[in-house]
């Protein structure tokens, strides 16, 4: 294919949640782009007809219309734009009908700043386009603190539709936005019943800065910790903790927990302050481990 001469690209990004959508449309204008934001399939076949994107990266789940109802447009009108699409599910069936409608590329949540830009580039380029001539600056890694908890919940569904484990997802950040370590629950998967989302983040973040003292971070967690995270949190010294879902949220799910939660929180230490953030993404998302089949809950 020629390349063709260096001009304003355009990327529609059709996603229905605004914190995820934001964010990957900053990562994208750092490299020069233009971006063309939308919330569902509706809006993005609309902006497709009127505006011409070169490419479009369309989250798969939305509500009315998500991205393959976007993508079989596209096929039916035959208009030939690039479309990436945004999954957490990484089901072999997902896969499998994705190539089935010629979608270029399947990206899996959550978005990884590097990694969308890379297939951003590497998608543009196959279709001629020429990146040379764009300024671009290097994205750094902070986050503001509604995109650290939607980077938590993210992970925690990522984590469900994979069957490795229950909904639960963490992120432990440096109060400056960037993120130090991630966890998932793996009791099932691991055989091992340490292994809650909020420990898993918080072994990690030990391990890269060599220190147990995590005083000056914030963890953020897609569900209320449970009781042992608790401990291991006041272990390390974590003060600020953000949730999406509260223990009566989930309470089906933490049965076995519940006495001895009530009992740790009456004893809760006025040093850490936990507050609830982004409750109705996080549910959206607990709702959706709801209606899978053969899900893990550990």
């Amino acid at each position: 294919m020629l390349t063709q001469p260096a001009r304003d690209i355009n990327i529609l990004i059709a996603e229905d949640n605004d914190i995820s959508r934001e964010l990957m449309a900053s990562v994208l204008k750092t490299q020069g782009f233009n971006i063309i934001p939308v919330r569902d399939g509706d809006e993005a076949i609309a902006a497709v007809e009127s505006q011409t994107p070169d490419m479009a990266l369309v989250d798969l789940n939305m509500e009315p219309k998500g991205g393959f109802a976007f993508v079989q447009h596209m096929v039916a009108y035959d208009i030939d734009v690039p479309v990436v699409i945004i999954t957490a599910d990484e089901s072999t069936d997902i896969l499998t009908r994705a190539q089935k409608l010629g979608v270029t590329r399947v990206l899996q949540k959550p978005v990884e700043p590097e990694r969308l830009i890379s297939i951003t580039k590497a998608v543009l380029k196959r279709y001629g386009h020429n990146l040379n001539a764009f300024a671009t600056k290097t994205y750094v890694n902070r986050y503001s603190p509604d995109q650290l908890m939607q980077r938590a919940i993210d992970l925690a569904e990522q984590n469900a539709k994979s069957r490795k484990g229950g909904p639960f997802g963490a992120v432990v950040a440096s109060k400056e936005g960037e993120i130090l370590g991630e966890g998932v629950n793996g009791i099932t998967s691991r055989v091992d019943p340490t292994a809650h989302a909020e420990i898993m983040a918080i072994r990690q973040t030990v391990e890269r800065l060599e220190k147990s003292d995590l005083s000056d971070c914030v963890l953020y967690c897609s569900s209320e910790p449970t009781m042992m995270g608790q401990a291991l949190i006041i272990s390390v010294g974590i003060r600020q903790v953000y949730y999406g879902l509260s223990h009566e949220d989930i309470a089906e799910i933490r049965v076995r927990e519940s006495q001895v939660r009530a009992e740790i929180k009456q004893h809760q230490p006025a040093m850490t302050i936990y507050t609830q953030m982004g409750h109705d993404s996080a549910l959206t998302m607990f709702k959706r481990w709801q209606a899978l089949e053969n899900k893990l809950a550990d």
